[in-house]
């Protein structure tokens, strides 16, 4: 952007709209519930997902779904694997699915190549989603954390249950970690790195003027240009684009805290 151009455009905004100042940086989805309106029994996140306790609970869990008033075993024949139409001709594969709830392992669904419109389809058909054996997401699972947080945003936002089994606990499940873009042999990949690197502008005018220049503040405190290139070889929308990826993984630990409460979605 150039600077120049775009600050009268902020006067216009403050001249015809009302500014409203959101102070503080409390998330209120870690707000504890009432104890007396919050059943322990209704825990939707499980961890370790190998421990027999775990693999008992989400098996009654999935029963309950085709078959909630006892546990007898022909009813098994309601649990199917069915395929559902995506926007645009596609399909998805719902390994294992009754009428209402569908359980996938984590791999089925982040670690292919799904993404947002698989993901609402799939919340469209079922009003409860079960993921199992979701590994801890950290630098070597960056592109399956994406489609995880993709995952999350439309669960989150069709208001579909989540009931989950994990290899760690939720505090623990997404590592701290910022990421940038490297460029290898005129290939782009997206890394992760630990780093509280801010960016800002020096001087006035756009990114390109003469008179601004965009600077990197590094975590110890040191200033370096950001050149024309990049300092690690992308553009600066690019270091803004994966920027935004980091903060998408801290929205979706906090929306993970707020979905395992059993007041939140509907269990059917």
């Amino acid at each position: 952007i150039n600077r120049n151009i775009f600050l009268p455009f902020i006067d216009t905004l403050h001249k015809y709209l009302e500014v409203v100042h959101i102070p503080g940086e409390h998330d209120y989805r870690r707000e504890p519930v009432d104890a007396e309106n919050e059943k322990s029994s209704s825990a939707c996140y499980f961890w370790p997902c190998n421990d027999s306790t775990v693999r008992e609970a989400m098996d009654h869990l999935f029963k309950r779904s085709y078959y909630p008033f006892d546990d007898d075993d022909h009813h098994i024949d309601k649990v199917q694997n069915k395929e559902i139409p995506v926007r645009m001709g596609r399909a998805v594969q719902i390994p294992r699915a009754t009428e209402s709830v569908a359980w996938f392992h984590f791999d089925e669904l982040c670690g292919k190549p799904l993404g947002p419109a698989d993901y609402l389809a799939i919340c469209e058909h079922f009003s409860v989603v079960m993921v199992d054996h979701v590994p801890q997401l950290n630098s070597q699972k960056f592109n399956e954390a994406r489609r995880f947080v993709a995952l999350i945003d439309a669960l989150y936002e069709t208001k579909t249950k989540l009931i989950m089994a994990s290899e760690v606990p939720l505090e623990d499940l997404f590592q701290d970690f910022d990421v940038v873009v490297e460029s290898k042999d005129g290939d782009e990949e997206m890394n992760a790195a630990s780093g509280d690197d801010i960016m800002f502008v020096k001087g006035q005018g756009g990114s390109s003027s003469s008179a601004a220049t965009t600077m990197i503040r590094t975590k110890d405190g040191g200033e370096m240009e950001w050149s024309a290139t990049g300092r690690i070889g992308v553009s600066l929308a690019q270091f803004s684009a994966v920027q935004d990826v980091a903060f998408s993984f801290r929205r979706a630990e906090s929306r993970l805290v707020e979905m395992n409460k059993s007041s939140w979605g509907v269990m059917t």
